[in-house]
This record gives structure tokens, C-alpha cells and sequence, in this order.
């Protein structure tokens, strides 16, 4: 546990950086809205080792890393058609193993 003061504390408003562009602005402050305070200021906090300067780069790493994933855009899902093979084989292997459960039946005496 660290017990001397080299604790970090990092603050970043994002709504008010220019460092953005208002689309960057936008996606940051929905995808970071749980993290965020009133203000839309985010705070990051470190105190896992015992010099401040570590500290310090860490919070910074972390906000990076934080940011960077939070700009990510997904790819957009193209829809796709299931080949013409894959259909023919879907219902052939229907047909067999409809076949194969009515041969299980039990038809009497004729």
C-alpha cells in the first residue's frame, strides 16, 4: 500500500477542450457518460507506486488508453444473403432427417 503522498490526481473537462472536434466531443461524452461528473469533467486517480512522477505518466496513460478506445467507431454490419449452396444443403439435410424420423414410426398392420 502506498502510504506517502504521491498520489495523482488527473481532471480533463472534455466539454470544453479544444483539443476536439464536436463529433470527437459527442462520442466521448456519451461513451464516457458513467465516468463523468456534472461538468463533464473526467478524473482519473493514481497511487499505485510510490513516486509521483509514475503516478503521474500512468493517469496519463490511462486517460489515453481510456479516450482512445471511447473514439473507436465500430464497423458497420453489411448485410449478407446465405449462398445458394448453403440454402440447397440446409434443406437437403431437412428432408434426410425428416425422412429418418418417420421411418421410426409405427405404421401397424396393413
Amino acid at each position: 500500500m502506498n502510504t506517502s503522498s504521491t498520489r495523482v490526481e488527473l481532471t480533463w473537462c472534455i466539454a470544453t477542450s479544444r483539443a476536439l472536434t464536436q463529433a470527437q466531443r459527442e462520442r466521448l461524452l456519451a461513451r464516457l457518460a458513467s465516468r463523468l461528473d456534472s461538468a463533464g469533467t473526467i478524473r482519473i486517480v493514481s497511487a499505485e507506486t510510490r513516486s509521483q512522477r509514475q503516478n503521474r505518466l500512468r493517469a496519463l496513460e490511462r486517460l489515453a488508453e481510456m479516450i482512445a478506445a471511447a473514439l473507436v467507431v465500430p464497423k458497420v454490419r453489411k448485410k449478407t444473403r446465405p449462398t445458394r449452396g448453403s440454402v440447397e444443403q440446409r434443406l437437403s439435410e431437412k428432408k434426410r432427417q425428416t425422412e429418418r424420423k418417420t421411418n421410426r414410426r409405427w405404421r401397424g398392420e396393413d
